[in-house]
């Protein structure tokens, strides 16, 4: 009952003052359910955001039960219909529970494209179940840009430690020198340079660019990519007035603390800036699509079907993506172009 009446003296408050979040549930057998209810169960998480959560109360209320929690209220819920029949099956990998992920994500980002939501922080997917589920694409990411009016995105990693974003996000390694080109690295980094501004309240933001060979190719010994491609794009975007640098070898550049001194890394693949980025910020790190024509931001972790059904999850990274989609929400209603 303290949740109920907390909810009812504050709800008027939070809805006049704070940005509207919806949180959509993840895949139903993750843990994504539990770090919801989590949430929403500690009052002082709660009271300081107004939240929504784009799922099924059903799925929902099942998780309160096994977790010993209090149900979210319906008048949390956008609720989104289970078109297709299927029982939890924690820590499985199904195509319901991944056709029902997809179902929320795409309902959520309607409401935020139909501004009736500001922003949205989406809980985790599993890649495989959501194409069992007859979503053909590899991520959130690359859904939400189809599904945006945006041309184009970026994957950002942000933490107050370390910042990264991605010239290519979720493809096989040996795609990814064929994916990468001048024009295509030259308007990445422009988007996220405005997205940085814009977003981040960052004033002439400090960029450093990695390279993609060892070494950032050596001259053109190990791989022409970095000076045939990289090279030119980082000095035409100087030639533009951009605060840039680099190619930097990737493994000396994290290793001597070089990103410190940049307000983003901007890597060549998904491993090269995630696996430095989780091994100094892991669970204090929020995922950001920059571009989009809505906010978006989602936790650093997965869907962790080893730990679901445990009550383990932690909701530290989850927390951190709804602060940044208020604060980003609050940057973007305040923002005047000069």
């Amino acid at each position: 009952m303290k949740l109920v009446s907390v909810i009812k003296s504050n709800l008027e408050e939070h809805r006049a003052n704070e940005p509207l979040i919806l949180l959509t549930m993840g895949d139903a057998n993750g843990i994504g359910p539990e770090i919801i209810l989590k949430i929403f169960n500690e009052t002082s998480y709660f009271t300081s955001f107004n939240l929504k959560v784009a799922g099924s109360k059903k799925i929902m209320d099942y998780y309160a039960q096994i977790f010993n929690l209090t149900e979210i209220p319906s008048d949390f819920f956008c609720e989104i219909p289970v078109k297709e029949k299927f029982d939890v099956k924690i820590g499985e990998i199904n195509k319901s529970a991944g056709k029902y992920s997809g179902d929320c994500v795409a309902a959520a980002a309607k409401m935020c494209l139909e501004k009736k939501v500001e922003a949205m922080v989406t809980l985790p997917i599993s890649k495989e179940a959501f194409n069992l589920g007859g979503y053909a694409f590899n991520g959130h990411t690359e859904m939400l840009t189809s599904l945006s009016n945006s041309f184009a995105s970026a994957m950002l990693l942000y933490s107050k430690k370390i910042t990264v974003s991605l010239a290519t996000i979720h493809i096989p390694v040996e795609q990814v020198a064929h994916k990468i080109g001048r024009e295509m690295l030259i308007e990445k980094i422009i988007l996220i340079n405005n997205s940085l501004i814009k977003d981040f309240r960052k004033i002439e933001p400090k960029i450093a660019v990695l390279g993609l060979n060892p070494h950032a190719g050596d001259g053109g010994m190990i791989g022409k990519e970095d000076d045939e491609i990289i090279i030119p794009a980082i000095k035409e975007l100087r030639d533009f007035g951009f605060n840039i640098q680099g190619p930097f070898p990737s493994d000396g550049y994290f290793a001597t603390g070089k990103y410190k001194q940049f307000d983003l890394t901007f890597a060549m693949y998904h491993d090269q800036g995630l696996i430095p980025f989780k091994m100094i910020a892991f669970e204090k790190g929020v995922n950001f699509t920059a571009g989009l024509d809505f906010i978006r931001t989602s936790p650093d972790h997965g869907t962790a079907f080893d730990i679901a059904g445990r009550g383990v999850a932690n909701t530290k990274s989850t927390l951190k993506a709804i602060k940044l989609a208020r604060k980003i929400a609050k940057h973007r209603n305040s923002y005047v172009i000069s």
